[in-house]
């Protein structure tokens, strides 16, 4: 009976635990979500073919926010930055190769009203994307 008690306590406070590590990484921005849902979030085009390391993540504290993180080859950075954001100033950063933010949406769809890239280029002919696109509504 204090075996299945135990037990019991156990399975509860692991449960507890759980729930609340979902919870933490939500409002710190590290859950993990699929970048397809990420990418339609920031309103951007799918990445081209060969892109590599992908990482997205979702944060939410009364707003809603995503993070995306790939490499894509270098040569396609900048034409997909432009497919994606059409409208946007690219621009070269202090922190970054290539740059962009603005407003992108009226955030009244439910998808990010606002998004920041930032495009830094590395060895062996990659680009690291990094977007983050949120709310501000």
């Amino acid at each position: 009976m204090i075996a299945i008690s135990a037990a019991a306590a156990v399975g509860a406070l692991s449960l507890v635990g759980w729930f609340l590590f979902q919870v933490k990484a939500t409002l710190d921005g590290k859950a993990p979500v699929s970048c397809g849902e990420a990418v339609r979030f920031v309103r951007a085009v799918e990445p081209p073919e060969g892109t590599q390391h992908k990482r997205c993540t979702k944060g939410q504290w009364q707003t809603t926010w995503y993070n995306l993180s790939f490499q894509i080859p270098q040569a396609e950075a900048e034409t997909w930055l432009r497919a994606s954001y059409p409208d946007a100033t690219v621009r070269h950063c202090a922190d970054a190769d290539l740059c962009s933010d603005g407003s992108i949406g009226t955030g009244k769809d439910g998808l990010a009203d606002h998004v920041r890239v930032e495009i830094r280029f590395g060895e062996r002919g990659l680009a690291h994307v990094e977007i983050y696109g949120g709310t501000l509504t």
